[in-house]
């Protein structure tokens, strides 16, 4: 089963610009994003398939986000263990955007490794 990344953008047409430049070069598929409280966001939802196509798709925000150093997208995914995890992407910070790429690409690791053995 692929592992599934969330991502909440601010607005509706920084959203709609992701989909439209950033989505096509990623690998991995849009699907619907899951229900959750409203909080604002507007989100997207993307499965992929390996732990390097995650830290791909962080990559590719880092990318989005160059132009607009003040916008940010959260990212939220799902652990082995069943805990929601969220980080954040912002234009400002490249280290911490490695680190969270590092974050996701360790959970999808963990996670298809898992499906594996299951």
């Amino acid at each position: 089963m692929p592992f599934a990344l969330t991502l909440g953008f601010a607005t509706e047409h920084d959203r709609d610009d992701f989909v439209e430049k950033i989505l096509p070069k990623v690998r991995g598929q849009q699907m619907d994003p899951p229900k959750t409280e409203e909080d604002g966001l507007y989100r997207i939802a993307v499965s992929v398939t390996s732990p390097s196509a995650a830290r791909d798709l962080c990559h590719q925000v880092v990318a989005f986000l160059a132009h607009s150093k003040k916008d940010r997208v959260i990212v939220e995914w799902q652990g082995v263990d069943g805990q929601a995890h969220s980080g954040r992407v912002t234009g400002e910070s490249a280290r911490d955007a490695e680190i969270l790429a590092v974050r996701v690409s360790a959970a999808a690791k963990a996670h298809l490794d898992d499906e594996k053995t299951a």
